[in-house]
């Protein structure tokens, strides 16, 4: 018997590229996170929520977008920004980014 489950393409993809560095295709992970399921009869990950939350302005109410932006310029006057260009120029050489 066959099931037919849902997963966004672009996740697929990621978990392929992923996977694929450790010599596993998504069809043996999936597979193999199935059995773990059986075997250990519960989920088999544990399930966290990350303690730095990537930041989203629809979250935030008006005083921690004030005390953000206010970190920010902080920052900026204490001399701890890099120059975006020096980081395009850093990424690029690094990494192979193209802007």
């Amino acid at each position: 018997m066959s099931t037919v489950i849902q997963i966004e393409p672009e996740l697929i993809k990621q978990a392929e590229d992923v996977l694929g560095k450790i010599g596993m295709s998504f069809s043996q992970a999936v597979n193999l996170f199935t059995r773990q399921i059986v075997l250990r009869r519960s989920f088999p990950i544990e399930l966290n929520v990350p303690d730095d939350v990537p930041v989203s302005l629809e979250s935030m109410t008006d005083e921690e977008l004030d005390a953000f932006i206010q970190e920010g310029i902080d920052d900026i006057e204490a001399g701890r920004t890099i120059p975006a260009e020096a980081v395009r120029r850093e990424m690029a050489k690094e990494y192979g980014f193209k802007f």
